[in-house]
């Protein structure tokens, strides 16, 4: 679908265009380019895409096993290879790269393996840096979520999913618990029922903060869980040019749950790249 401002596509990516990741940009402008966390997919930056593509240029995508996108094939990939893969095939750069969870530590290595391609980049609850290990109790969740899928079904599994700690703060307001439940209900369950095909960049990005020049944005959900809170602080003090946003009321979906306090810092972070 195309018009003046708003287009949505497929596009084919990867070795020998391999894959196939669903897009949608809208606006026009200084470009942000959004990843989301696990799970979930492009639909969870529904209230950024409105407030910001009357300013911006802002595209959106489903990452490679998620949403709209194709399902990881045999083949070992980086997902952040298919973000840059993304920004040259509908030629974006410079893009300001934001991501949520698992999917800001993967805009994260775009930020480093591709300079090129970044002119700034925004963390929002952070998941998977190596310098922090998940705690105990997420260790044993992610476990009893493949042993559930395997044994009593993906909808089991997704269930049990959906009362994680993570999703706890936001499932107190009907209308966002609704927005996860539909994003939920459209997951495959891909990733708990196969070995995940997606590896981290080597070295590790949390290895490489200080390597991070472009401007930066660190935001944490002040009741998330710790263990994410904990990376907040970590990029904080080792990104050199980052500022941070802790919203007090917050968990780990802080841009839908304060999503005024998040776009105003966005559009911040972009005048400063």
């Amino acid at each position: 679908m195309t018009d003046a401002l708003h287009t949505t596509g497929i596009a084919h990516v990867g070795h020998d265009h391999g894959t196939q990741l669903a897009w949608e940009m809208r606006g026009s402008g200084p470009t942000l380019l959004f990843l989301h966390g696990f799970t979930l997919d492009q639909r969870m930056w529904r209230p950024q895409v409105e407030a910001l593509a009357p300013h911006f240029r802002v595209v959106t995508y489903d990452a490679r096993g998620f949403g709209r996108s194709a399902l990881p094939g045999p083949e070992v990939f980086h997902q952040a290879d298919d973000a840059a893969a993304l920004c040259e095939h509908l030629g974006l750069a410079p893009v300001i790269a934001v991501g949520h969870s698992i999917g800001a530590h993967q805009m994260l290595e775009l930020a480093l393996t591709r300079p090129d391609l970044v002119s700034g980049f925004a963390s929002v609850a952070m998941s998977g840096l190596a310098s922090v290990p998940f705690s105990a109790d997420l260790r044993t969740l992610f476990g009893a979520l493949s042993v559930t899928a395997r044994a009593e079904g993906v909808a089991a599994a997704k269930a049990l999913w959906a009362q994680a700690g993570w999703f706890a703060t936001a499932r107190e307001r009907p209308e966002i618990a609704a927005q996860l439940d539909e994003m939920l209900a459209d997951y495959s369950g891909w990733h708990w029922l196969n070995e995940s095909r997606s590896r981290s960049v080597e070295p590790a990005a949390a290895t490489r903060l200080g390597e991070l020049k472009v401007p930066a944005l660190v935001i944490t959900g002040g009741r998330d869980l710790p263990y994410n809170q904990r990376i907040g602080e970590v990029l904080a003090a080792g990104l050199p040019n980052a500022r941070t946003l802790t919203l007090p009321q917050a968990g780990h979906m802080p841009n839908l749950e304060d999503p005024t306090a998040v776009n105003e810092a966005l559009s911040e972070l972009a005048a400063r790249c």
